[in-house]
């Protein structure tokens, strides 16, 4: 709007429009500086209008002179955004410009009307036709390029931001994978060198020998050590720990550290929140304990067993060749501390990881975030992130410097592109409008008349070329709306297909893309429309949790194909023994399976169940990887009640997944229902 009142009322008219049009700006950036680029702008075009120039070209020159400059200024000077940015948002607001000027300038040639304001700005000259047509032909070709090369940047960019999302999570899977891997390996390393030393507990001259050798083959334990039941230390390993230990008296004692509290009074392996080591180095590390026993019976405590793991294990991360220079890595632990962080990032170990989730200026599929400076609008990273069941997060983060140096090379490559096809078309355009101006003229004149019914025609004295010109327009015409009904036709066939694959696409939402059974998200939105049809009829409802016994042997054993494999196994049997069309059979979560089964019948519903598991013990899967076959078994916990029992999934759930419980503490491969009786009874 601003343009085309600066091109029809001039200068003030346009300044008037920008001020409102920049309101709205202005509210939702909340920065003013929209008022002076927009009302510069504006009288800039007013006063090029008055001095017959064409928008376009006022537009160009107004952003590279003047635009462009004072973006700079303002960016580097009152705006908190890196230098790198720079050139981005100076190209980004000179295409914008170029843009919306095309845009107004074609919506004035193209509604005549526009130009019978009584107030309009006049021409001082009357323009020449080979002027009009080579702007003609240049609104054409900046808007054709400037669209081309927009859908085409933004494809592209959708198209690495994609592959880029893909890489970090894939990356942040394995790091995790690795650390959960690495804490639970030496957990495990420490309740089994707990159970060797339960079978030596009288011998307390056999501890070093065991500790020695273990810390030897576990080289990630910084310090190992053994306490008596009075906390004093009796052995530890490295050997220089051992000498420190036989040289003083201090501090040999351990009563009050968290780690011995929690093995000898609690009996339990017990794994402490992050500190920095003291006198073994200062990397931040966990104790891992656990107490031995001098009888079978675990009551009588001989001492605790104690490692101090490294986590500067972590920091190997940073050189594995798949990870790319400008990917940083941070792991914290259950308190936001960081465990470990890349060197480049400039993190202190065991400060708090403070960071600002940017929902800036840029529009981007991606997570952003802020590390260095939490209040910039401009993102500093790109992340992922994902949770170990410990409660330790690892973040994967990368520069976001260069994408948006990638976007700022698209765009500076389009608008390269854009200036020579504009030199170019002005060039030829030219050129073309001079040889064409006298015949086009008597061209101009033949459709220019009004339509009488009868078809026009040119002067039999008139060139051939100007003849075979007028000609070609008018089966031009024809043929233009040909294909716009063509197109008209092929836009409702693409609609049809569009609504169809939007119920395809429906229908993928509701499902596992693992077993292809219902979601969990669906059924709890199902579950209500099935306890009103029960409610019609008078009709009980069975509420069933599944849970694969063991399942983390079969990943452990067979590889996770295997795991992958044997769900989709355990659906399809489910899908064969619950069938009807108003069963909901459900993947709960990873091993855990969810049945509602409407319109139940009390007396059958232990035997079905119990059916399916006998099948299911007895069914033979084969592992993808090594062709191995295994079989599981589940344990099954339910309820049956009339469908009033309870309107919220939530309590039925509840009520079967404490059988579940039960069946699990009983031995597992069992079901255990519970049958609620009618309300009224």
């Amino acid at each position: 709007m601003t343009v085309i009142a600066a091109v029809l009322l001039g200068p003030w008219y346009a300044f008037l429009t920008a001020m409102m049009a920049s309101t709205g700006l202005m509210l939702i950036w909340d920065s003013p500086h929209v008022y002076l680029f927009f009302g510069l702008e504006a009288l800039f075009l007013g006063y090029a209008r008055r001095q017959d120039i064409y928008a376009l070209y006022a537009d160009a020159a107004y952003w590279l002179f003047i635009g462009a400059p004072m973006t700079y200024l303002y960016v580097v000077y009152l705006m908190d955004i890196p230098p790198s940015h720079l050139g981005f948002i100076i190209a980004k607001q000179g295409v914008n410009g170029l843009i919306y000027s095309s845009l107004a300038s074609l919506l004035i040639l193209a509604i005549p009307n526009l130009w019978f304001l009584k107030d309009k700005v006049k021409d001082r000259n009357r323009r020449r036709l080979s002027s009009q047509l080579t702007y003609f032909f240049t609104l054409l070709v900046t808007l054709s390029l400037l669209f081309s090369a927009l859908i085409f940047n933004f494809y592209f960019l959708e198209r690495q931001q994609v592959m880029l999302k893909q890489h970090m999570t894939e990356a942040v899977a394995h790091l995790s994978t690795s650390a959960q891997n690495y804490i639970e390996n030496h957990k495990t390393v420490i309740k089994n060198t707990a159970n060797q030393l339960g079978l030596v507990a009288d011998k307390p001259e056999q501890w070093q020998a065991i500790l020695s050798n273990l810390h030897q083959s576990y080289p990630g334990f910084i310090s190992m050590l053994i306490a008596d039941p009075a906390a004093n230390i009796v052995t530890a390993s490295p050997a220089s720990r051992r000498l420190y230990l036989q040289q003083t008296t201090q501090n040999n004692n351990i009563k009050d550290r968290d780690y011995f509290i929690e093995s000898f009074y609690n009996h339990r392996r017990f794994v402490s929140s992050t500190f920095l080591g003291r006198g073994f180095g200062d990397d931040a590390i966990i104790a891992i304990s656990a107490p031995f026993y001098l009888d079978a019976q675990h009551t009588h405590v001989a001492g605790i067993v104690e490692g101090s793991l490294n986590l500067i294990h972590f920091s190997h991360i940073d050189q594995v060749d798949e990870y790319a220079d400008d990917e940083s890595v941070v792991m914290v632990d259950e308190q936001n501390k960081i465990i470990y962080a890349s060197a480049k990032l400039g993190l202190t170990p065991l400060a708090p990881f403070k960071f600002a989730i940017n929902k800036g200026v840029y529009r981007a599929n991606l997570e952003l975030l802020n590390i260095h400076n939490t209040t910039s609008i401009a993102p500093e990273y790109i992340y992922a992130h994902r949770q170990l069941t410990n409660g330790w997060t690892v973040y994967v983060l990368k520069a976001f410097s260069p994408l948006l140096q990638l976007a700022e090379e698209q765009m500076f490559s389009s608008f390269i592109l854009l200036l020579i096809s504009l030199v170019c078309t002005f060039y030829l355009s030219r050129k073309l409008s001079a040889l064409l101006t006298v015949p086009l003229e008597a061209v101009a004149n033949q459709f220019s008349q009004p339509e009488t019914g009868k078809a026009l025609t040119i002067d039999e004295n008139s060139p051939k070329e100007v003849f075979s010109l007028y000609q070609s327009l008018v089966a031009s015409k024809q043929q233009l709306i040909a294909h716009q009904m063509e197109l008209e036709q092929t836009v409702a066939k693409r609609t049809a297909e569009l609504e169809k694959a939007n119920k395809k696409l429906t229908k993928l939402v509701d499902r596992d893309p693992l077993t292809g059974l219902y979601n969990r998200r669906y059924a709890e939105r199902k579950f209500a429309e099935l306890v009103d049809f029960c409610l019609r009829s008078e009709q009980a409802i069975s509420v069933v949790l599944l849970d694969l016994d063991l399942f983390k042997r079969v990943n452990d054993s067979y590889g996770h194909l295997a795991g992958d494999e044997c769900l989709r196994s355990v659906s399809q049997l489910l899908q064969t023994y619950f069938k009807r069309d108003i069963d909901i059979v459900a993947r709960y979560g990873g091993e855990e399976f969810l049945l509602i089964l409407p319109l139940s019948n009390a007396l059958h519903i232990e035997h079905h169940l119990n059916s399916f598991r006998e099948a299911l013990s007895q069914l033979d899967i084969t592992s993808p990887e090594n062709k191995q076959s295994f079989k599981v078994t589940v344990s099954i916990g339910a309820i049956t009640a009339n469908a009033d029992h309870n309107v919220q999934l939530d309590k039925w759930i509840k009520v079967a997944d404490d059988n579940l419980y039960q069946a699990k503490q009983q031995g597992r491969n069992r079901a255990i229902i519970t049958i609620i009786a009618d309300k009224s009874s």
